[in-house]
């Protein structure tokens, strides 16, 4: 009997549960979650499993319950716990583990870090940044730029605190560098001010138009096999407007592309992923055996 522990609580990791609880292996199921999700502590129970309530951030709890049941794998589903060491705490207490070790999942923790990445390895889709430590030297480039750029927190922080701002009308460009202030001044003190893991605090980079969509890979550090690619419904409201919510549902199909991307651009945005796998191995000395994303 392969017994699994998957850490998280949230609808992503109730997927991966159910895909789990599907095996052909027969697995039983444990999970670590913060809060009771009454889908996965159903399929722990119907599994012949258990679920523990704990910090799944803290990698002392999370190899308490590997250690407690005696798993022979621990699937990680949230970033956060790959963030603050989770996967390092497991590998080094001998569970193997799906889930990036802490040095290399700084390339999802920091939009920075990524973007020097991909331009320091040369890898396609690099696009004109700067990353700032502190909001006063982010407001006074905006003051000296009259730019269409994209506004994000410098860290992961949920998919939240993004903002698009298109300056392309010469008479409202005072007002137009009043809401990137102001906005730079929003994720400083909203979207970054529990984070004290990184140095940069905003990212400011060139805007670029088209639609978005993910590409998720699965990865053991050299060889990349992809997922079908979904698109996020990440604005709260119709037409892609709104506030960024983190993602509410997404689309996928048909087969491993979407309506609007092709079989070319599908292997283009492979070979992206494949590149930035093996530039954090040169970077980091880490071979990245995870559940790799891209955008």
């Amino acid at each position: 009997m392969v017994k699994v522990l998957l850490v998280g609580d949230a609808s992503r990791e109730n997927a991966i549960a159910d895909a789990l609880a599907r095996s052909t292996k027969e697995p039983r199921l444990y999970a670590v979650m913060k809060l009771r999700n009454p889908g996965i502590a159903r399929l722990c129970e119907q599994t012949g499993g258990e679920f523990y309530l704990g910090n799944f951030t803290d990698p002392k709890v999370v190899v308490d319950a590997a250690s407690r049941y005696s798993v022979d794998l621990v699937f990680i589903g949230p970033e956060e716990p790959l963030f603050r060491g989770v996967a390092d705490a497991l590998t080094e207490a001998g569970f193997p583990c799906v889930g990036a070790l802490k040095a290399a999942a700084e390339v999802e923790m920091s939009k920075a870090f990524m973007r020097r990445l991909m331009w320091k390895y040369n890898i396609p889709g690099r696009l004109r940044f700067k990353a700032f430590k502190n909001v006063e030297d982010a407001i006074a480039y905006i003051a000296a730029y009259a730019e269409s750029i994209a506004l994000k927190p410098a860290r992961q922080a949920g998919g939240k605190g993004v903002k698009v701002i298109a300056d392309l009308q010469v008479y409202l460009s005072k007002e137009k560098q009043e809401v990137k202030s102001k906005h730079a001044q929003v994720i400083h003190e909203k979207h970054m001010a529990e984070y004290t893991d990184i140095e940069d605090r905003i990212l400011i980079e060139e805007r670029v138009e088209g639609p978005e969509y993910t590409l998720q890979t699965f990865t053991d550090g050299r060889t990349v096999r992809p997922l079908p690619l979904v698109q996020d419904n990440k604005n709260a409201f119709e037409m892609d407007i709104g506030p960024e919510t983190g993602g509410m549902g997404s689309i996928a199909g048909p087969g491993l592309t979407l309506p609007f991307i092709t079989e070319d651009e599908f292997e283009r945005s492979v070979e992206i992923v494949r590149r930035v796998v093996e530039a954090i191995w040169k970077e980091t000395g880490i071979s990245i055996r995870a559940l790799s994303q891209g955008k």
